[in-house]
C-alpha cells in the first residue's frame, strides 16, 4: 500500500511539474509576442526618387489577425519617417499606391490615406478621398499569404469600399 501511494505521489509530482513548465512556456510565448511582435514589411521603390515607401503590419494581439499599419518613408543613409495608419481589424490591409502631380505620392486604404512628399521626406495622413493620379500597384497579401507590394500589371486597381462583413 505504501509502495502504491509513493508511486501515485511521484506521478502527481511529475505531472504537476510538467503542467507548470508548459504553462510557463505558454506565458513566455505570449509575453514575448507582446513585447517583440513580428512586423511584416512590404517595400515599393518610388519612381524618380531615391526613396522607398514601406508599409508595415504589426500584430495588435498575440493570436488575432488584427494589425496596426504604418507607412514609412525610407531613404538610404537617413532615418525613417513613420506615420500610423488606420488599423486592419480584419480584411482591410490592402493599400493602393498612386503617383500624383509634382512628385507627390498617395497611399490609399479602406478608411484613410497618406500623402508622401519624398523630396521633403514627409508623410501627411488624411481621410480617404477622390484620387486623381496614376495607379502604381498595391500593398497586399499574395495568393501564398506573403505581404508585399504588387505592381499594377499584376494587381489591378480595386475599389476599396469596406463591406462590413458582407
Amino acid at each position: 500500500m505504501a509502495r502504491g501511494l509513493g508511486k501515485m505521489l511521484r506521478i502527481l509530482k511529475y505531472s504537476s511539474l510538467t503542467v507548470c513548465v508548459l504553462m510557463g512556456l505558454l506565458l513566455l510565448l505570449a509575453v514575448s509576442s507582446y513585447y517583440f511582435p513580428p512586423t511584416y514589411e512590404a517595400v515599393a521603390k518610388l519612381p524618380n526618387s531615391p526613396s522607398q515607401i514601406v508599409l508595415q503590419l504589426e500584430p495588435m494581439h498575440p493570436w488575432l489577425a488584427e494589425y496596426k499599419r504604418f507607412a514609412v518613408i525610407r531613404r538610404l543613409g537617413e532615418s525613417d519617417q513613420r506615420i500610423e495608419m488606420f488599423p486592419d481589424t480584419g480584411g482591410y490591409s490592402r493599400t493602393q499606391l498612386y503617383s500624383l502631380p509634382d512628385g507627390i505620392f498617395l497611399l490609399n486604404g479602406f478608411f484613410d490615406s497618406v500623402k508622401i512628399y519624398p523630396a521633403k521626406r514627409k508623410l501627411i495622413s488624411g481621410p480617404e478621398g477622390e484620387i486623381s493620379g496614376t495607379y502604381l500597384g498595391a500593398f497586399d497579401r499574395t495568393h501564398d499569404g506573403n505581404w508585399q507590394f504588387i505592381e499594377a500589371v499584376k494587381s489591378p486597381e480595386q475599389s476599396l469600399v469596406a463591406s462590413g462583413g458582407e
